[in-house]
């Protein structure tokens, strides 16, 4: 696509400015990795006011790089509530035919799935996945006391949260914030996620930094693909204006952390299949390139607009179901040409279904609950979930849900990704059961043993500014150290450094002195190690 550009990368500088040796400084993180916690007794992150806890040896960490490396997701949001009656169709039910009597696709047009159930006849190119038993329908997804505002329905999607429960953190962004605790400071090679399109960042939003990259358009990825950067700093007129523009541009690009590591794998990525000249396909084009030119993302979010079908959906509706089947259908082959395709797990979402009536404007309302679509060569195909009930409606007249969303991402965090379930637990602030529509689960190794007769404490406050008490628990007599180091690695401080006899201990930690951020507190005994993070919010 482009000649092969090596931009320069970020160097590895301590906060302090002081610049370190490249190979001084990955010593040092892996050294304080390596012995942060041997066996961790839990680590807790605080997402808005809800503290996560996530229990074993840095459980997300280690779950990620137990996991298998190439696995992805791709996220395709269906944004503006899609008509899920309209999508699988009940076509055996009169009731369906009765309270859509100019919008029921026809028994005769549905491409069947089951004996009573059949796909929108745009979604034709999606058969063959079906039929190779590679696409997953599961249906009456949704959340109790459903909200009918795109806005927050939207956000109550992309966080994870219950209807009345307001988050400002991603459900990926709380992934990748607690796997990279360290991200500002010390942010990984490649990027964790990438978004192409207008999608919302709130998906990637973690307790302090945006955990992925966002590319708003394509035009923009050309560009970065072709110079690696997104302003020319350099060829600018030799004056004020000049030098002020460069500065500008110099921001701007410096915003764009991973640039260079987009044009590397776009210059060596291709696409080997051709791709429709639809808004979905190109952006789904474009995550094939970046997934073949081993970019390292794990997750990838677009989206196709237009779902917000109000009036004379029909053509609407047919369109843009046509453009995700032939989109999907398309990056599908692409994948497959060179076996790309077992590492690819494909999702799609919308925040809300549409009502069970039609309108008078020949379209339909915001409503309830509606399927969703996986897609891949690790999935179990099938269809998962009965049909909501037409009959049995809510007191809005809506569909009733039987599948909280949140155990669709439980069961590709666990089923996919192969995080233990506990963690999962702890992400989605409860349990759900996995759905079996993943072919060949993951599995999730157990966390090592915590040491015997060693407890730590989580600190309070937490988050804190800028002081808080550090308390452990000791069974028997024992001499113990206690430091604070930050997400570098560096001592902050020394708290405890000597012999004491059992009991409970507890120690104020004053980080006046310290900028914001994540710190960790180590607790050093004969019995074992133990580890765990806490913020400082100013």
């Amino acid at each position: 696509m482009c000649q092969h550009h090596e931009q320069g990368r970020r160097g590895s500088r301590l906060a302090d400015g002081h610049a370190h040796t490249e190979d001084h400084d990955a010593w040092s993180r892996r050294h304080f990795l390596g012995t942060m916690g041997a066996a961790v007794a839990g680590t807790a992150f605080w997402m808005g006011r809800t503290p996560v806890q996530a229990y074993g040896q840095a459980p997300l960490l280690d779950a990620l790089r137990r996991s298998n490396a190439d696995r992805i997701l791709v996220l395709v949001q269906l944004s503006g509530g899609n008509d899920g009656l309209n999508t699988v169709i009940p076509y055996e039910d009169d009731r369906y035919y009765q309270l859509r009597p100019s919008l029921a696709i026809a028994k005769g047009d549905a491409l069947p799935l089951t004996d009573t159930l059949g796909l929108h006849p745009a979604l034709d190119p999606l058969m063959p996945l079906y039929g190779d038993g590679h696409l997953a329908l599961v249906q009456g997804v949704g959340y109790p006391n459903a909200d009918l505002s795109h806005f927050r329905s939207s956000d109550i999607w992309l966080t994870a949260s219950d209807a009345d429960e307001v988050k400002t953190t991603g459900w990926a962004g709380r992934y990748f914030d607690t796997v990279y605790p360290g991200f500002q400071d010390d942010p990984p090679e490649t990027p964790l996620a990438v978004q192409i399109g207008s999608a919302s960042p709130l998906l990637l939003r973690g307790a302090n930094a945006q955990m992925g990259m966002s590319i708003a358009s394509l035009e923009l990825f050309e560009r970065i693909a072709a110079a690696g950067v997104l302003f020319d700093t350099e060829n600018l007129p030799d004056t004020s204006y000049g030098a002020e523009m460069a500065f500008v541009r110099s921001v701007a690009n410096d915003a764009y952390t991973y640039a260079g590591q987009v044009q590397d794998a776009a210059s060596v990525g291709s696409n080997l299949a051709t791709y429709a000249n639809t808004q979905l396909a190109e952006r789904l084009a474009v995550v094939a390139q970046l997934i073949r030119g081993n970019l390292g993302a794990q997750l990838y979010h677009v989206s196709i607009s237009g779902f917000d079908t109000h009036a004379n959906q029909p053509n609407m509706h047919t369109a843009l179901l046509s453009e995700l089947a032939e989109a999907v259908g398309t990056f599908y082959t692409d994948l497959a040409t060179d076996g790309r395709d077992a590492e690819v797990l494909v999702m799609t979402f919308s925040e809300f279904g549409r009502r069970v009536q039609q309108n008078g404007s020949n379209g339909t309302d915001h409503g309830t609950a509606a399927p969703l679509f996986l897609f891949g060569s690790g999935v179990a195909g099938g269809v998962y979930g009965d049909h909501p009930s037409l009959t049995d409606l809510d007191g809005g007249g809506n569909l009733r849900h039987h599948t909280d969303f949140r155990a669709v991402y439980a069961t590709v965090l666990q089923h996919w990704f192969g995080v233990e379930a506990a963690v999962v637990a702890e992400l989605l602030g409860t349990a759900f059961d996995p759905l079996p529509f993943i072919a060949n689960p993951t599995a999730a190794e157990p966390p090592p043993e915590v040491p015997q007769g060693l407890t730590l404490h989580q600190n309070y406050p937490n988050p804190f500014n800028p002081r808080t008490t550090i308390s452990y628990t000791l069974a028997q007599p024992q001499a113990v150290r206690l430091r604070v180091y930050d997400t570098l690695g560096r001592a902050v401080q020394t708290l405890v450094d000597g012999p004491q006899a059992a009991g409970t201990y507890a120690f104020p930690f004053d980080a006046g002195h310290l900028p914001s951020g994540t710190y960790y507190y180590r607790l050093e005994a004969p019995a074992g190690t133990l580890t765990r993070s806490m913020v400082l919010l100013r």
